[in-house]
């Protein structure tokens, strides 16, 4: 991925397609709190990475809805699980659910585009 650096580094696990971050100073809000902005971010860009790698397909986010549940901590170990609900020729519905030591902080429900089909994935998921 490009152009998200400040992200931090993005691990994958690929017997389940389950990515992990580390949550960081630089991720915080004015309240002492991972940001929701970097939350959905997240996010978007596991949702978008695991329909890709799974498809075949570029697609674009058209419709990205968010719901916080729960308060993300500096230090906590985010991690992050895709579920493909409705794969369409022209639009693919999925979900995105983020945890922190089992605890549900985040669900995500996206609608993506397809757009063409897309380059040979990178290697590796380095935000």
């Amino acid at each position: 991925m490009t152009n998200l650096n400040r992200l931090g580094t993005i691990y994958r696990r690929e017997s389940d397609d389950t990515f992990g971050v580390r949550v960081t100073q630089d991720h915080g809000n004015n309240v002492g709190i991972a940001h929701g902005g970097f939350l959905a971010t997240i996010a978007d860009c596991v949702l978008g990475h695991v329909i890709v790698r799974r498809s075949g397909l570029a697609v674009v986010t058209v419709q990205l809805s968010v719901e916080y549940l729960n308060a993300v901590r500096e230090g906590d170990w985010l991690e992050a699980r895709v579920q493909i609900d409705k794969p369409g020729k022209r639009l693919i519905h999925a979900a995105c659910l983020l945890e922190v030591a089992g605890r549900l902080v985040l669900k995500a429900n996206g609608v993506f585009a397809v757009i063409g089909q897309a380059a040979p994935p990178a290697p590796s998921f380095d935000g």
